[in-house]
């Protein structure tokens, strides 16, 4: 577990993978708890499940404007709660109450 957290958390402190959304980084030391998971997930997943939408509108495909933004953002918060969430807490409960 501790070389998964490793991976997940280095990744998640890079700059970029957090643009446009940076407000929304918590520092290290602080939990990266479920509100902010949710608003990161409709923010990206919303996105990216409207550019779904158009490539299915351009595939002759209709699906409800809200469908593909909605299961995106939810899958967002399912895999990112899971992951990186889970080794951003673990960090931050370490870095709060260092051995």
């Amino acid at each position: 577990m501790h070389e998964l957290e490793q991976v997940l958390t280095n990744l998640a402190d890079v700059d970029l993978h957090w643009w446009p959304f940076q407000f929304l980084r918590p520092r290290p030391d602080q939990r990266l708890g479920n509100r902010r998971v949710a608003a990161l997930s409709l923010l990206v997943g919303g996105f990216v499940g409207m550019l779904m939408n158009i490539v299915a509108a351009l595939h002759g495909e209709s699906p409800h404007v809200a469908l593909l933004p909605s299961l995106t953002a939810l899958g967002f918060f399912v895999v990112f709660r899971s992951t990186v969430a889970v080794c951003w807490n673990r960090r931050a409960a370490r870095l709060q109450h260092p051995r």
